[in-house]
């Protein structure tokens, strides 16, 4: 059971919904017509149920918002230095004495191959404590990531980028007093270490959590409001679980009931996709499974207390799909479509044009009645438009495959009919092309996220995508979370170096589960157990009343002290 007295009993709001309120997508079967929408929220006098909710009493109730920030007892003058060759080599690992990487200290260099190689360690620390470790390194291939291990499991990662011996640092690892086993393992370069030195890493700043106190949308929703209050309430103090629901089952898919049964823990945030709610898998392909999100949505925000986001695994208009012999379920990447992106937004493919606008009228009509409920959505179009940036030019989905311009194009049109035209004002827009130079401004952006996918069993942080994602917003406002992900970090040792992601959302299907029970390919089951019983991260039953968090936590405070 977790420790912190964050915890509290959340009241619970009940909404019956039936599901005739919604416009939803036809079934496999295609027998059943449920495109008609049934008047939503309304009441005899015309008014909505939103403009006649009673009014509510902002409470944070007991929830903790001093955080869990450690002070470490590492005395200031501590310095540890090694020589590589002093080491215990791992793997084909060996040493070398010649000078074509430079002069080098002592006898000799380690030299690090290839994967899985590496040199340990026994090192005597003071105390437990946040430590940088500053190498002496070489590389044959610039840009070589490698990683920092402490007691055999991943602690950080590193980038080389010089042939000949450069200083190079892993910032704020942390490490336990006493004795431990302090490594470096090859990844993806082949390295010559020097030497290692450990010192003690300098105060966080935490002032790098500082965001924006309104949303981009300045017509946003009571509730919406309230969610990003507390999002940026708890940002650089904990991380919120997540975890996407396979074959959109919402609570009740298998990942939410393995992970449950192994934690004894249910994640606060509930991921769906709107995918089979799109035109052309909605009618044309008479695709299932989509029309129930709006009320798992709903359910789970009114009845459990939940986080709701969505993604748009967004199939390409009906008549540009099947292409170079790919089935049309496939429509959303780049290699299954003939459909053009830059053609579309240019005016040289009209009916492109067309199809894409009525795409985006039909989904805000599908998301339309959360808005009426006023159930705070986590909106994330458009994903992965670029790719990732360490390969351009490699956008995997049609909405990048054209270049900035035209996703800008696209993003902007989209937030602009949903906001303006359609008033879906209980989205929070999450951005998450991925790529700095695809930002299309702080006005039209709330979250930037990014979609980790490491090794297997990779625990560490991934702070190169944090940091990356950190120089988006050109006033640093933004909150930062990681989006999706396969493996899951260590919490203590990601806020320890200050990647602190605002949320993870576990991808579903084999990064969670394997033949329908929690699986260990790609996080082990005692990091399952770490990450859900760490009091770093927030869970479903930690979270306020979310319906009842202040919409200004600032002025709240103020008033109540």
């Amino acid at each position: 059971m977790k420790r912190n007295a964050k915890r509290l009993s959340a009241f619970i709001l009940a909404l019956t919904v039936s599901a005739a309120m919604f416009g939803c997508g036809e079934k496999g079967s295609g027998t059943e017509d449920k495109s008609s929408k049934a008047e939503t929220g309304s009441s005899t006098d015309g008014k909505t149920a939103a403009e006649e909710k009673a009014p509510v009493t902002e409470t944070i109730g007991d929830f903790n918002l001093s955080g869990l920030n450690e002070v470490y007892d590492v005395p200031e003058d501590f310095s540890l230095e090694l020589e590589a060759e002093d080491g215990t080599p791992v793997g084909q690992t060996f040493v070398m004495d010649k000078t074509f990487a430079g002069e080098f200290s002592g006898e000799g260099f380690v030299t690090i191959p290839e994967k899985g190689d590496g040199i340990e360690f026994d090192v005597e620390m003071p105390a437990k404590g946040s430590y940088d470790i500053i190498m002496r390194i070489a590389t044959d291939n610039s840009g070589s990531n490698n990683l920092i291990t402490v007691d055999g499991s991943a602690a950080a990662k590193f980038t080389s980028t010089e042939q000949g011996f450069a200083e190079v640092r892993a910032e704020r690892v942390l490490i336990g007093g006493g004795s431990h086993k302090l490594g470096i393992l090859g990844d993806t370069g082949h390295i010559y270490v020097d030497t290692i030195k450990i010192v003690p890493a300098p105060a966080l700043d935490t002032s790098q959590y500082d965001t924006a106190a309104e949303l981009c949308n300045k017509n946003a929703s009571d509730n919406a409001k309230r969610l990003y209050s507390f999002l940026r309430a708890c940002y650089g103090k904990y991380t919120i679980s997540g975890q996407y629901s396979g074959d959109n089952e919402g609570k009740d898919s298998r990942e939410f009931k393995e992970i449950k049964k192994r934690t004894g823990e249910t994640p606060a945030i509930l991921g769906l996709d709107v995918a089979c709610l799109g035109i052309s898998t909605k009618v044309d392909h008479q695709a299932g499974g989509g029309d129930m999100v709006p009320l798992q949505a709903m359910d789970w925000y009114n009845n459990e207390n939940g986080i709701v986001t969505i993604c748009w695994h967004w199939h390409a208009p009906a008549q540009y799909l099947e292409a170079n012999g790919q089935p049309w379920w496939r429509g959303f990447y780049t290699d299954s479509t003939s459909f053009d992106l830059g053609k579309a937004m240019s005016g040289e493919d009209k009916e492109g044009y067309d199809a894409i606008v009525a795409e985006i009228d039909n989904m805000a009509e599908q998301l339309k009645p959360l808005a009426e409920a006023d159930v705070p959505i986590l909106w994330r179009p458009l994903h992965e438009a670029a790719g990732d940036p360490k390969y351009p030019n490699k956008a995997w989905f049609w909405w990048g495959a054209s270049g900035k311009s035209a996703y800008l194009e696209l993003y902007k049109l989209m937030y602009d009919k949903f906001v303006n035209e359609y008033h879906l004002d209980n989205l929070i827009w999450v951005w998450n092309a991925q790529n700095p130079e695809w930002y299309p401004g702080d006005e039209y952006v709330d979250i930037v996220g990014y979609d980790c996918y490491p090794a297997e069993r990779d625990c560490s942080s991934q702070k190169y995508y944090y940091d990356l994602m950190k120089g988006c917003s050109p006033t640093g406002s933004k909150i930062i979370a990681e989006t999706e992900n396969g493996a899951m970090f260590d919490p203590d040792a990601a806020f320890n170096e200050g990647t602190r992601w605002a949320y993870f959302s576990t991808w579903n299907g084999e990064f969670t589960l394997k033949d329908k029970q929690l699986s260990e390919q790609y996080t082990t089951f005692d990091m399952w157990d770490k990450i859900y019983g760490s009091d770093l991260v927030l869970t479903l039953d930690e979270l306020p009343d979310l319906k009842s968090w202040p919409a200004d936590l600032d002025a709240y405070l103020a008033e109540n002290g």
